[in-house]
């Protein structure tokens, strides 16, 4: 009877088998294959027909065997948690009586005040369903609302659209330090496949050890020490401890000594280490004209001066040797800078960009390195630095590369070990950079900020608090003659950026791979007046 139902269902020839696989997760879930459906034999009739739609509704409206490489656990079961929610969807818009069938069974699941894992996706797999579910989450309205907007603006069809605000939900559980062990159930109902339909896994697909196409990067740094060799690693030495203030937008108060930032000095450089070269096909390029010193009354230029002409033909009217000098040019001269490149090293900087696949970090990482090899080479002081946090109490600032350091295989090395963890508590990082920045004796100093999200924070419930901290403090770095910019990876982040540092000082990016470049007209921005 199962058999006739999904055939009738998906239009497809599927043997059903109710007998599990070996395996525990088998023995809770359906799992579902182009040629079978096994249906655990604990199931009781009402979620063994719900089974059977859920699986025709995947067959008709998912696109089997896609690649997880590079998607994490949490990610990845977010994402299928989305995919279940948008199959149902469509089969319930062409067949409306299928949705009690999904609604019990999705109830009886809910875990209303649960905040595991499981929890949060039950709390999301009812929401996305049963529109008269009320939950008080931020998270699960911000699911319910984002899975709205992708429905009218790209359609139910549009699976890709699903996929990039599963990438979001999981960055903010992930701010929410939100654990997921790799034993954890995550489907949200019995009647629900463990989605092994959708994906192909490195373990068993064919191309099992893919060879990936390098990014453009400075020289490759020598081979990581030999286990048990000392690790150029700045968790080595013993962080000093600083007090920062933090404001407190709802009462305009702002809390003397309320952050604590551990600074985490860089490993010394060892004898013998090797300058990084930096390659010429990836120099910043050249500045558009249109800023710089304007010089009138030259002999030559691109430009006629006209009141140079003007003072020439009076000059003649009244039989006076003329001055010839009636050009003007722009001269562009370079800035006396001093640049300091801050990373944000929270958790969601770990998960792969869309589409590269490449961990955020690792493309901030090689970005900061290219410009730095490039500042360098023009002779402007430049250091590299990353943040992350762990309540207001244990702000975690990394100084990976100081401004007298020098740029070697060894700096290298220390930049691309620094590690994705922790939330991003933006405010107390950017008050410390600006008090590095401070001493520095150039005319100009400027801090650029690469990051991927919002500012947030696990003792901090309030999303907009830490924004409005960032605002304060970037205003503040302004006021003691800091310039403060930011590129932003991705546009879920970019209304936030632009309040924290001002429209015309954020540049979004759609994709990661975009940064080097970003960074370096930014940079050229920056060194050129």
């Amino acid at each position: 009877m199962l058999a006739l139902l999904l055939q009738g269902l998906s239009l497809r020839q599927v043997e059903v088998q109710a007998a599990p696989p070996p395996g525990s997760a088998a023995a809770r879930h359906p799992v579902l294959t182009p040629a079978h459906l096994l249906v655990p034999a604990a199931l009781d009739a009402p979620l063994r027909r719900a089974a059977v739609a859920h699986a025709a509704a995947h067959l008709l409206y998912s696109r089997p065997a896609q690649s997880s490489v590079g998607l994490k656990p949490m990610s990845l079961a977010v994402m299928d948690a989305l995919e279940d929610a948008r199959v149902e969807a469509l089969l319930m818009r062409h067949l409306p009586g299928v949705r009690p069938w999904f609604l019990a069974p999705l109830r009886a699941a809910l875990q209303a005040r649960g905040l595991g894992f499981a929890a949060w996706i039950s709390r999301l797999g009812l929401a996305l369903i049963d529109d008269h579910y009320d939950d008080d989450s931020h998270w699960v309205h911000k699911a319910r609302s984002g899975f709205q907007r992708a429905c009218a603006a790209h359609g139910l069809e549009d699976a890709a659209a699903f996929r990039a605000l599963a990438s979001v939900l999981a960055n903010d559980l992930g701010q929410m330090r939100v654990r997921m062990e790799p034993q954890q159930d995550a489907v949200a109902a019995a009647y629900r496949d463990d989605n092994s339909y959708l994906w192909r896994h490195a373990a068993t697909a064919e191309d099992s050890t893919p060879i990936q196409a390098p990014m453009p990067s400075p020289p490759a740094p020598p081979p990581p020490p030999a286990e048990g060799a000392d690790a150029p690693a700045a968790e080595d030495l013993p962080p000093t401890q600083h007090r920062y203030p933090e404001w407190h937008h709802r009462s305009a108060v702002l809390r003397t000594d309320w952050c604590t930032v551990l600074d985490h000095a860089a490993p010394p450089t060892p004898p013998g280490a090797t300058p990084l070269r930096n390659p010429a096909r990836e120099r910043p390029p050249q500045p558009a004209p249109g800023r710089g010193q304007r010089l009138r009354r030259q002999w030559d230029g691109e430009e006629w001066d006209l009141d140079a002409l003007i003072d020439l033909h009076i000059a003649r009217r009244l039989r006076q040797a003329p001055d010839a000098r009636v050009f003007q040019r722009v001269v562009r001269t370079p800035a006396d800078l001093s640049l300091l490149i801050l990373l944000d090293l929270s958790q969601s900087t770990a998960e792969p960009a869309q589409p590269e696949g490449e961990a955020v970090l690792a493309l901030e990482q090689q970005a900061a390195l290219l410009l730095a090899a490039a500042a360098r080479a023009d002779g402007v002081p430049v250091a590299i630095h990353g943040f992350s946090s762990d309540t207001r109490h244990r702000v975690s600032y990394r100084r990976l590369l100081d401004f007298d350091g020098p740029l070697s295989d060894h700096a290298a090395t220390v930049v691309r070990a620094a590690a994705a963890h922790g939330s991003t508590r933006l405010g107390a990082a950017l008050r410390h950079a600006t008090a590095l920045l401070a001493p520095r004796t150039t005319p100009q100093r400027a801090l650029v900020v690469l990051t991927d999200g919002a500012p947030a924070d696990i003792d901090v419930p309030d999303p907009q608090h830490l924004v409005e901290d960032a605002q304060h403090a970037v205003r503040a770095a302004r006021a003691a003659g800091t310039t403060v910019r930011a590129l932003v990876m991705g546009a879920d982040a970019g209304m936030s950026a632009r309040r924290i540092f001002g429209a015309r000082q954020v540049q979004t990016l759609p994709g990661a791979s975009q940064l080097p470049r970003a960074l370096a007209r930014a940079y050229a921005r920056l060194r050129w007046v």
